[in-house]
């Protein structure tokens, strides 16, 4: 007698075909899963459809994959534009771009289509869950699972929860989670989205610097660069898109205490936001692009400027961190592991914090 294989252990939908909808589906095919992409046109599908086939096909021919493995991925796998073929998933992420009312109406149109046991996540990195499912019949069904791009070297899920989530959805997205060997945090009422929000700080210290005319853009990003993060504050901008940084901050500072603390951030945002300057995706934004050469590069200050601003943007950097540990949302071991995973710095944050003698406020 031939033992059969056991059926996927997830049905998986994900609603979204932009960078991150197509990084999950990417990773999430890795999986023993049956995985649905959703994509808006059916221009989008083809595309996707061609790619992954020509994908899968290559893997065969070079012995990438076996065939019983190539056989199941090819059946498991679905890509669409019709939302109907989410019914028989028990989790749907959607990740379509962060527009509140679009993510809305998109919930709205999968509610009736899938079953009572589906999950309904959002992958929004902004938005306040209790925003997104208010208007929904089942909603503690639903929360935030923001999964970090790129989804294959972030390690790390916020799981965001409504008010009206209920536990048993938190348990079985979390043994998801454990599923896909992802380590998550679970965050609630004023922690959502905390680990975007910790650097919400130096972001709006830098755009200050830049405001009173103390650096400007490449060399506030030289020094960043230079002694502590391996990206500059300025290119992550750009790299987002300024319009995407600028509804996502104004949607943070719901949470914020001091909300005038960020106005430099906000108003350098919308500066260029207003002058179509959205960033890499429009060719210009703080840089212009293709980069040019000289952009970027170490720029030579006296080291007593180097000193004061490197100890104001650290600080800044730092305070958000130790919010975070105050807030007790993870174990300090845990918040180490994120920094250096988001930042992609070996030094840990304590570490630099002993080393500058930092005093938490």
């Amino acid at each position: 007698m031939i033992k059969k294989k056991p059926p996927p252990e997830y049905n998986i939908g994900i609603i979204g075909c932009g960078k991150t909808g197509k990084d999950l589906f990417e990773f999430l095919t890795g999986f023993r899963f049956h995985v649905t992409l959703v994509c808006r046109t059916d221009e989008a599908v083809e595309k996707l459809a061609n790619t992954f086939r020509k994908k899968q096909n290559r893997a065969l021919k070079y012995r990438l994959t076996d065939p019983g493995t190539y056989n199941f991925r090819n059946q498991n796998t679905i890509i669409t534009s019709d939302l109907n073929l989410l019914k028989n998933c028990n989790l749907v992420i959607e990740a379509i771009s962060e527009n509140a009312d679009r993510k809305k109406e998109l919930f709205r149109q999968i509610e009736p289509v899938v079953s009572p046991d589906c999950m309904l996540a959002s992958n929004t990195s902004s938005i306040p869950p209790d925003e997104l499912f208010k208007e929904l019949k089942m909603p503690g069904r639903c929360l935030g699972l923001h999964f970090f791009f790129p989804v294959t070297m972030k390690n790390f899920v916020e799981i965001n929860v409504a008010v009206k989530t209920g536990n048993k959805t938190v348990l079985k997205v979390e043994d998801f989670l454990k599923s896909i060997k992802k380590n998550f945090l679970v965050l609630t009422g004023n922690d959502h989205f905390i680990i975007n929000r910790m650097f919400l700080k130096v972001q709006a210290g830098c755009c200050q610097l830049l405001q009173e005319g103390i650096l400007d853009v490449s060399e506030i990003d030289a020094l960043v660069k230079d002694r502590l993060f391996p990206a500059g504050i300025f290119n992550f901008f750009d790299q987002v898109g300024n319009d995407v940084m600028l509804q996502s901050v104004k949607n943070y500072l719901r949470y914020e205490n001091d909300p005038g603390f960020f106005l430099p951030l906000i108003e350098c945002l919308e500066e260029k936001v207003g002058e179509g300057r959205l960033g890499k995706k429009t060719k210009s934004g703080f840089y212009d692009y293709p980069l040019k050469t000289s952009s970027n590069e170490t720029v030579s200050f006296n080291e007593p400027e180097i000193k004061n601003v490197l100890q104001k943007i650290t600080g800044w950097c730092l305070d958000g961190i130790f919010d975070v540990l105050y807030r007790s949302v993870c174990s300090k071991s845990e918040l180490e592991q994120i920094v250096k995973e988001y930042l992609m710095v070996e030094k840990s944050p304590f570490e630099l914090a002993g080393e500058i003698g930092y005093v938490s406020k």
